[in-house]
C-alpha cells in the first residue's frame, strides 16, 4: 500500500473529515478536557462580559457545548457536515450549528463585529495552500470580533511538534490497521495515513503549517490585534517552547 505516502490533495481536509474511518482513528475527543479548558477560561479577568461567543472549526462541538455552559449565546461552524450532524445530536447546552468554510467568513457580514469572543480551537486554522486563503481567513475570522472583543488561536507548538516526531506507526482502531507516517517538510507538517476500507485502499495527508508562535503574533498584528495572553497547554500554564498547545488570546490594539 506504500505507493508515494506524501501525494496529498490541497482540499485533503474536505473528504478525510466526513469520513468514517477519520472519526474511527482520532474517536470521541475527551468532553472531559474541552470542559476543563473552557472553565479555566472563565476564570480569568479576560472572560470578563463574554456573553457572545464564535467557535470557528468546531468539529464535532465539544469546546462550543462547554462554551455555551458559561456564554449566553454560542454559534459554532465546520466545514464537516458528518461533525456538525454529530454536534446536533449531541446532548448538552443550545448551540446555533451551521455547516460553513473558514474561508467564508470575510462575507459573512451578519456576524461580522458580532462577538465577544471568536475561538478557533485544537489546530483547525493552516490548512491552505494559498496565502491568499490564509489571510483570508484570518481576516474573516477578526471581522467578526467586536472592537472590544476578544479572539483566541489554538494551535500546535512547533517547537515542541519537532523534538516528539514520531516518523512511521502503525495504529489499529476498531480493526482498521492505519499506516502512518509523519515529516516537516517545506514549511508544513503532515501526516500521511494509509488504511483499506470496503475493500479500497485509501489514502489521507493532513498539512497543517508550521506556523510558530512568532509567526501566529504576526499574524494577528497585521490584522490589528495584539497578544496579549500566550498559553501552551490547556491547563493555562504558560506557553514556553516545549509545551504542548500554543494558545494566544489576542485584543485589538487600541482596546
Amino acid at each position: 500500500m506504500q505507493g508515494d505516502v506524501w501525494k496529498n490533495d490541497p482540499e485533503w481536509f474536505r473528504k478525510w473529515f466526513n469520513h468514517p474511518a477519520y472519526h474511527i482513528l482520532y474517536g470521541p475527543r475527551s468532553e472531559a478536557e474541552a470542559d476543563a479548558l473552557v472553565n479555566a477560561l472563565a476564570k480569568t479577568p479576560e472572560w470578563s462580559g463574554t456573553r457572545h461567543v464564535l467557535d470557528a472549526g468546531c468539529g464535532a462541538g465539544r469546546h462550543a457545548r462547554a462554551l455555551a455552559r458559561h456564554a449566553k449565546h454560542v454559534v459554532a461552524f465546520d466545514l464537516s457536515s458528518e461533525s456538525i450532524a454529530m454536534a446536533k445530536a449531541s446532548e448538552g447546552p443550545q448551540v446555533e450549528y451551521h455547516v460553513e468554510d473558514l474561508r467564508n467568513m470575510a462575507s459573512r457580514n451578519a456576524w461580522h463585529g458580532q462577538f465577544d469572543l471568536v475561538t478557533n480551537f485544537f489546530t483547525s486554522l493552516g490548512y491552505f495552500a494559498s496565502e491568499k486563503d490564509q489571510v483570508q481567513v484570518m481576516r474573516g475570522l477578526i471581522q467578526c470580533v467586536k472592537p472590544t472583543g476578544k479572539f483566541l488561536l489554538d494551535y500546535l507548538n512547533v517547537d515542541q511538534v519537532e523534538a516528539d516526531l514520531v516518523p512511521s506507526e502503525t495504529v489499529t482502531r476498531e480493526q482498521v490497521n492505519f499506516q502512518i507516517h509523519r515529516r516537516i517538510h517545506d514549511g508544513w507538517i503532515e501526516k500521511s495515513i494509509q488504511f483499506s476500507w470496503e475493500g479500497r485502499d485509501l489514502h489521507f495527508v493532513e498539512r497543517v503549517q508550521a506556523l510558530r508562535k512568532s509567526t501566529l503574533s504576526q499574524l494577528l498584528a497585521d490584522h490589528g490585534m495584539v497578544v496579549r495572553r500566550a498559553w501552551g497547554s490547556y491547563a493555562l500554564n504558560p506557553w514556553s517552547p516545549r509545551a504542548p498547545r500554543c494558545m494566544l488570546l489576542a485584543t485589538f490594539a487600541n482596546a
